[in-house]
């Protein structure tokens, strides 16, 4: 409770959504998952880079994997339905499927400082969206897409781990 009122914190912060009646737009979100998305990957290329100095070890390529998901608990608590939660990064040697879950990011990291992005596979409804508008997106993710739904993106080599497939 706020001293004084009658009403916990987060029935004020409902309220006082309620009384702006704006939304948030998807523009207002993209920018800031975008610079916390980059901050989260340079910060763990730098965690691993100094992981393997310390360790002595050479690490040539490894994988970025990154989940964003709805926060189930958020429209229970304060009735917000659309938290985002970027879930904890995954450093990987070995290549994760696009096809095993919708909303995650995958970017490689070769000679400890070349980051690349592979992907983004979005829900089943944004890529019917996209794919239904292909001209109000990049080409190259909208290409993507493409591949992704007709089971192309992945090759045999990247899977690779020097010569063995793992």
């Amino acid at each position: 409770m706020v001293r004084g009122i009658d009403k916990t914190y987060g029935q004020l912060i409902l309220e006082a959504q309620s009384l702006m009646d704006t939304g948030q737009q998807v523009g207002e979100t993209v920018q800031p998952i975008m610079r916390k998305l980059k901050e989260i990957i340079e910060q763990v290329v730098q965690m691993q880079y100094d992981e393997c100095m310390k360790k002595g070890f050479d690490l040539p390529k490894y994988y970025i994997h990154i989940f964003i998901v709805k926060d189930p608990l958020a429209s229970q608590g304060m009735g917000a339905h659309n938290i985002l939660r970027i879930r904890k990064p995954h450093v990987r040697v070995t290549r994760p499927s696009p096809y095993q879950d919708e909303d995650h990011y995958l970017w490689s990291v070769t000679n400890y400082d070349h980051i690349k992005f592979e992907w983004c596979v979005p829900s089943k409804q944004i890529t019917q969206y996209i794919l239904a508008h292909p001209h109000e997106f990049d080409a190259d993710y909208v290409r993507m897409l493409k591949m992704y739904c007709n089971d192309k993106l992945e090759k045999l080599e990247d899977y690779l781990v020097g010569d063995k497939i793992i």
